[in-house]
């Protein structure tokens, strides 16, 4: 028993859809979409490292202009007594403030070792700050790369997507509004297959052969019928 339009537009319709559906597929799990939401995550990252570095850095400057105001106070003080000193007679005095002096110049030595150890830390933060800019500078040259080749990627396949929607488009006039509403209904639910054909005594979906009391039956209706194991539309004929 020959086809008929509509039985053979079902069938057809049937293998546009699973097309369309690894085409959808395709759009949810493109490499590139991947590769660019994983290049982002790092830029964010080393722009995040970026202003822990640049506040890091800042909070170094402050220490760094304490130490040297606490050096310049020393230094003051060391002067002021050094001009006394020179200016005494009094060898008491005089044994006092060389004392004085002398821990005024371990303050300020201390002050100023601690003021080059800051210094240190502050250009290695410059480094880190300079290199991490540079690798997020590349990382986003690369996500400009990621994003033209997503884009010619995503504009091939919409391009093949909208060709099947126009095939799937011609389809529908030929298909009763009942059987299409029902095909769509089943493949909802059945893992996008809502039609099959049945030969040989069972379904070409499920693939359970029907029981020989409704195989006749079946058979000699012809048209559209319902696999009594999956239930989705069965084409009989050939």
């Amino acid at each position: 028993m020959s086809l008929t339009k509509e039985e053979l537009s079902l069938l057809e319709l049937q293998e546009l859809d699973l097309k369309l559906g690894q085409i959808n597929e395709k759009f949810e799990k493109a490499p590139y979409k991947q590769r660019i939401v994983a290049t982002r995550a790092k830029i964010t990252e080393g722009e995040k490292r970026i202003a822990l570095i640049e506040a890091a850095r800042t909070e170094l400057d402050k220490k760094i202009t304490a130490s040297q105001e606490e050096v310049d106070v020393l230094t003051g003080r060391m002067k002021a007594h050094q001009e006394i000193m020179q200016n005494s007679s009094d060898h008491r005095e005089v044994e006092a403030l060389s004392k004085e002096l002398e821990s005024l110049m371990k303050q300020r030595e201390k002050s100023e070792n601690q003021g080059m150890n800051l210094m240190e830390k502050r250009s290695e933060f410059g480094e880190a700050q300079k290199d991490t800019a540079a690798k997020v500078e590349q990382l986003k040259e690369i996500e400009t790369r990621e994003l033209e080749a997503y884009k010619q990627y995503f504009t091939e396949v919409k391009a093949a997507h909208n060709a099947l929607n126009e095939q799937r488009s011609k389809l529908l006039p030929a298909i009763s509004k009942d059987n299409l509403l029902r095909y769509e209904n089943i493949r909802t639910t059945k893992h996008g297959i809502g039609v099959a054909r049945y030969s040989e005594g069972k379904c070409g979906s499920c693939q359970v052969m029907v029981p020989a009391a409704q195989r006749a039956e079946i058979e000699n209706s012809g048209g559209i019928v319902t696999c009594p194991s999956c239930k989705r539309l069965l084409i009989v004929g050939s």
